[in-house]
């Protein structure tokens, strides 16, 4: 069929028809547009409420519509101001103005940088400049992937084969559950205890896969995208349940559907799986959703020294209330803070892993304490309860302005010195033995270098 395009784009306007399952009965491609819904008259007709104002934001944040949410401010650079409200003219001033800045830097990635750039070189200085202000959504279709890679080399011919592999299994599960339903027979309790033995799949990975139903509505709520029925809810459970059997050694973990999600926000299918797979290759991520101790503990330990270093104060409130890192910490990193920040706000902190690995992580971290800094200092962030919600929950409705957010990293960037941003690099490398280990340098005299270099001997089994 005839491909759907927006004009000037290279990207097609719609991956997949609706076809009258979606959840508002559309019957047309150009009612749903595509993962993005941008520049489609129709769209705010089915993204209506805090989600349609979410997507505005994301793809359009100078529209009306973006303008209707005002964003609260939490105070000055240093993170210690009272909050206070919030001028609507100020906010739509400052979204106009991102907004013809996103423009601008669209015309000038797509005119002079992208045609020139190859995936796998570093990027110019101007490019890495431009790159950590924050990448326009359009330039997020084309630069993620590169930026991600493909080491794995991925085809499109293996990813449909793991699809298949899926759906067998999946065919053979509900087989196995109807027989194991039936009253008096022998033979359906073997079925039901072992319901997926085959040539390429193992029990834990394909048991993994039936907890997928039930987080895929769980994923950005707001939206109607990945609910049942909704465009993006089948090719979200597809790739989930073909990473289970490309990765049977990892399987299904919880946190993934927000990975999944965030891909398709920008990507087709195929480009989603092997961003996906490629992501969860890497150590930082790999040894999270491995669930292994160590690697939970490691990076939980060097927050709270780096915390405790650059946020004394902050860090006492939390500690007193009894709440540890690996409460938050986790989470956050697992899903690239897509699951507690507004989809606009976590897309550039996606840019900034990217380009910079997982040193971002913990900058991002330490921002988001500086932000909610005015809550735990002086509000009624003093009990355990009052501090995981305003560094759970609440965040996201805290946390709205991706320039602002973007500042605080810089100033945690900047304060956090090179060597120990390489040492928290190696962190990562050490823990599948790439190299990279991290070592106490001389001279240091202890305090978070000593750190760094004891932690896998404290963490690794």
């Amino acid at each position: 069929s005839r491909s759907l395009r927006p004009k000037g784009s290279s990207t097609p306007c719609c991956r997949q028809g609706c076809c009258g399952a979606g959840p508002h009965g559309c019957r047309n491609r150009q009612q749903w547009h595509c993962t993005k819904g941008r520049r489609n008259r129709r769209w705010r007709q089915h993204l209506q409420g805090e989600g349609g104002m979410e997507l505005q934001r994301l793809f359009r944040p100078g529209s009306p519509s973006s303008a209707q949410a005002p964003r609260p401010r939490l105070g000055g650079g240093d993170g210690t101001a009272a909050a206070g409200t919030t001028d609507p003219d100020a906010e739509r001033v400052h979204d106009d103005r991102r907004e013809r800045r996103l423009q601008e830097h669209t015309e000038i990635w797509r005119r002079d940088l992208l045609p020139k750039y190859v995936a796998g070189t570093p990027p110019t200085r101007r490019m890495e400049k431009l790159w950590r202000q924050g990448l326009p959504p359009r330039v997020r279709e084309t630069l993620w992937p590169m930026a991600i890679g493909n080491v794995l080399r991925i085809t499109p011919e293996l990813y449909d084969i793991h699809k298949e592999q899926a759906l067998e299994a999946r065919r053979q599960w509900a087989e196995a559950s109807e027989v194991s339903a039936q009253p008096s027979s022998k033979l359906m309790v073997t079925l039901s205890d072992q319901p997926l033995r085959s040539k390429t799949a193992g029990r834990r990975h394909e048991r993994s896969t039936a907890l997928i139903p039930f987080d895929l509505p769980r994923t950005f709520p707001t939206l109607a995208f990945f609910r049942e029925g909704g465009p993006l809810h089948d090719d979200c459970k597809r790739i989930l349940e073909a990473y289970t059997f490309f990765r049977p050694d990892v399987g299904y973990v919880q946190g993934m559907t927000y990975l999944v999600a965030v891909l398709l926000l920008y990507l087709g299918p195929y480009a989603a799986f092997v961003g996906m797979c490629n992501l969860l290759n890497a150590p930082t991520l790999l040894g999270l959703y491995r669930l292994e101790q160590s690697a939970v503990q490691c990076r939980a330990t060097v927050f709270n020294q780096l915390c405790a270093d650059q946020m004394p104060a902050v860090a006492r409130v939390i500690d007193d209330a009894g709440l540890t890192p690996e409460m938050f910490l986790i989470e956050w990193f697992m899903t690239i803070y897509a699951k507690c920040l507004p989809i606009d706000v976590a897309s550039v902190v996606w840019d900034l892993f990217l380009l910079d690995g997982e040193v971002v992580l913990y900058c991002t971290g330490l921002a988001l304490l500086r932000l909610s800094a005015p809550l735990l200092l002086e509000g009624p962030g003093a009990d355990l309860e009052a501090c995981a919600r305003i560094l759970g929950k609440d965040m996201r409705k805290r946390v709205t302005d991706p320039d602002e957010l973007l500042g605080h990293i810089s100033e945690v960037w900047r304060r956090t010195p090179a060597r120990l941003r390489s040492q928290i690099q190696g962190i990562a490398e050490s823990e599948f033995g790439t190299g990279g280990g991290v070592q106490r340098s001389p001279g240091s005299g202890g305090g978070l270098g000593l750190t760094l270099a004891s932690l896998r001997s404290r963490f690794m089994w």
